[in-house]
């Protein structure tokens, strides 16, 4: 059970209203080596709810994956059994102890997730999709999902994508009525674990995030402290080794906590509406010199009726954008959100004219018209992301708004933009929704129906994302950018750290967001 405190202005008074809801998340473990299940479950989630620290979790988890490592030395491995006979003993444990990587990996996540102060509960799935390729007990497997309000799914890398497992759970979503209508605006976030540093961990991140997204769930990757990425990403190649990965565990971390953010806020939004229309920005980034993208745009905003959303349709085809030079030094300070701050001071240059604009939005969707014939496209697509480095590297100026790419593709194009979009804009810090999609054939969008409802779906979970976006607690909006890698601005950092710069920004973003919310939301009555 957790407690919001938010404060609302209505007709001049400030009322404090605090409120409590249950949520839970449900962590999901994705391999055949899972250490943890029946009882089992119970009992790791009453350990993780015990630890108190970070110090505590890791001393946990390497205590936990040695176990681990004891199980398969006695299970064979000191005999040089086969692999095959070491994993039939293996089989036969309790259940009730040690952690398999993943399952390490998961429980750094359920205990960020946890540490919110919310309820969390646990699964392996290889009680309900065994080794031998059949199927159990699902219909308790489809209990507990129906029994969570978001999903923390853990696996390994297998050829940089998911675990013939977690493949199955998503397959066994798709094929239930109830469980795709459970999906649909429930929250989704991912961790991996790889052998190796780049070991595939974002790829199969990246493939669970479409998948997640198609089934119509929104999607979140790890924390702004932990860079804001695709999820949790451990290193951990031979048995009990995950512990060790403080970075990877610090994704996983951040990712259950971000999790936990934006599913109790967008449920605590239920109980508000909105005294001013959500903006959405529709920004065109590519199109054809007769703009066929911009007249199909234009003609699904038109249509669209979905009360108490204003469009903001931007076709930056043929707009001035100079090229990221990548400074060493990004941004060139740190400033309210309003605040241009890159290097480039072209004056036609669109990103030095219209960025007080362009930041003005509640969502986006990223839009792009794409043909056959490649010689008909104008774009400026790359050219513009490359630019809102200094947008995130800002603090995430874009952070917690809702995000989707709506590309309008003609048959037989064979476009990947949608995915690129999807990457893109997870990393500044966002809420993904599911990719809006139009196939056109002989100068009409074939599956129109199709996309209507989806662009007017992503209308109604921009309100949703704009109502939890704005009953955060103003302590909860620190989202500074981490310069992980970045030596020179992990420096300035630091200095404006001592100086209270960061400080006195932060003061100020809280400030700005109380008013907003002020003006902005109010009680249901």
């Amino acid at each position: 059970m957790i407690a919001i405190k938010v404060d609302v202005t209505l007709m001049g008074f400030i009322y404090k209203k605090e409120f409590s809801m249950p949520v839970k998340i449900l962590g999901i473990s994705g391999s055949l080596r899972n250490a943890r299940f029946g009882r089992g479950s119970t009992v790791l989630v009453e350990e993780i709810k015990k630890i108190k620290d970070e110090t505590e979790l890791k001393s946990y988890l390497q205590m936990q994956t040695k176990i681990r490592v004891e199980d398969f030395i006695s299970a064979g491995r000191d005999k040089d059994l086969p692999f095959d006979i070491t994993y039939k003993n293996l089989q036969k444990a309790k259940g009730d102890k040690g952690l398999s990587n993943s399952e390490a990996a998961l429980a750094a996540g359920l205990w960020g997730a946890h540490r919110e102060g919310v309820d969390i509960a646990h699964l392996g799935l290889s009680t309900y999709f065994p080794m031998n390729g059949s199927s159990r007990n699902l219909d308790d497997l489809k209990k507990n999902i129906l029994a969570s309000d978001a999903l923390l799914i853990s696996g390994p890398v297998y050829f940089g994508d998911r675990s013939s497992l977690v493949n199955e759970f998503i397959e066994f979503l798709n094929r239930d009525a109830e469980l795709k209508e459970y999906c649909r605006g429930r929250l989704y976030a991912g961790i991996t674990v790889g052998a190796k540093r780049n070991g595939g961990q974002e790829t199969t991140l990246i493939y669970q995030i479409i998948d997640m997204t198609n089934l119509n769930m929104l999607a979140v990757g790890n924390s702004a402290k932990t860079t804001s990425q695709y999820g949790g990403t451990v290193l951990a190649g031979d048995v009990g080794t995950a512990w060790a990965d403080d970075y990877g565990l610090d994704t996983s971390i951040g990712t259950g906590a971000r999790l936990v953010k934006v599913t109790r806020t967008l449920k605590a939004g239920d109980s508000y509406k909105l005294k001013s229309p959500v903006k959405i920005g529709v920004w065109i980034m590519q199109d054809t010199p007769e703009k066929r993208g911009l007249s199909y745009f234009e003609d699904f905003i038109k249509r669209s009726n979905i009360d108490g959303v204003d469009y903001k349709l931007l076709d930056l085809t043929q707009k001035d954008i100079a090229r990221c030079i990548a400074c060493d030094l990004c941004p060139t300070h740190h400033g309210p959100r309003d605040e241009y701050a890159c290097i480039i001071g072209k004056k036609q240059d669109y990103f030095v004219q219209e960025h007080e604009d362009l930041m003005d939005v509640d969502a986006v969707l990223i839009a792009a018209y794409s043909p056959v014939d490649r010689a008909e496209i104008e774009s400026v697509y790359q050219r513009f992301f490359e630019r809102t480095r200094y947008v995130r590297r800002g603090h995430y100026m874009l952070s917690d708004r809702l995000a989707a790419p709506f590309v309008i593709s003609e048959l037989n194009a064979n476009q990947n933009l949608h995915i690129r979009i999807l990457t893109s804009m997870v990393r500044h810090h966002t809420i993904l929704h599911h990719p809006l999609i139009g196939v056109e054939a002989n100068g009409k969008i074939i599956n129109d129906d199709y996309c209507k409802a989806r662009f007017d779906e992503f209308a109604e979970n921009a309100v949703r994302a704009t109502k939890a976006r704005l009953i955060q607690e103003d302590d909860a909006l620190e989202t500074n950018y981490n310069p992980v890698g970045y030596v020179i601005s992990r420096e300035r950092n630091e200095i404006d750290d001592k100086t209270g710069k960061n400080a006195q920004l932060l003061a100020g973003k809280q400030k700005d967001h109380s008013t907003e919310r002020d003006l902005r939301l109010e009680k249901v009555k």
